[in-house]
C-alpha cells in the first residue's frame, strides 16, 4: 500500500481521494455481496429447501428442565424462567416457600 502524505494535499485533492475511496469501498462491497449470493445459490441448489424456507428458519431452542413442581399436582411444573405461573403465586400466598417446590 502506498503512503500518501495527507498533510500536503489540497482540499480538492482530499475530496477526490475521498470520492475514489468511497467508490472503491462500494465496488468491493458489491463484489463480496455477489460472492455471498453465489455461494447461497449453490447451497440452495444442492439442498431440498427453497431460499424462502431457509430465510424463515429459526433456531430451535433446547427444552429447559422444570425446576419447580406443584406440591399437590405433579403435572404442574415451572422452569423458573419467565413470569411465575398463577399456581406458584397461590402456593407462596398459602405459605409454601419456593424452596419447598424445588424438584
Amino acid at each position: 500500500m502506498s503512503n500518501i502524505d495527507l498533510d500536503n494535499l489540497s482540499i480538492s485533492e482530499l475530496g477526490n481521494l475521498k470520492s475514489t475511496i468511497d467508490s472503491a469501498i462500494e465496488n468491493k462491497r458489491q463484489t463480496e455481496l455477489l460472492d455471498v449470493r453465489q455461494k447461497l445459490d449453490q447451497l440452495i441448489d444442492a439442498s431440498p429447501f427453497t431460499l424462502q424456507e431457509v430465510m424463515e428458519a429459526k433456531a430451535m431452542r433446547k427444552p429447559v428442565k422444570p425446576k419447580y413442581r406443584h406440591p399437590d399436582d405433579a403435572s404442574m411444573t415451572w422452569t423458573g424462567r419467565g413470569r411465575r405461573p398463577r399456581w406458584v403465586d397461590e402456593c407462596i400466598n398459602a405459605g409454601t416457600s419456593l424452596d419447598d417446590m424445588t424438584i
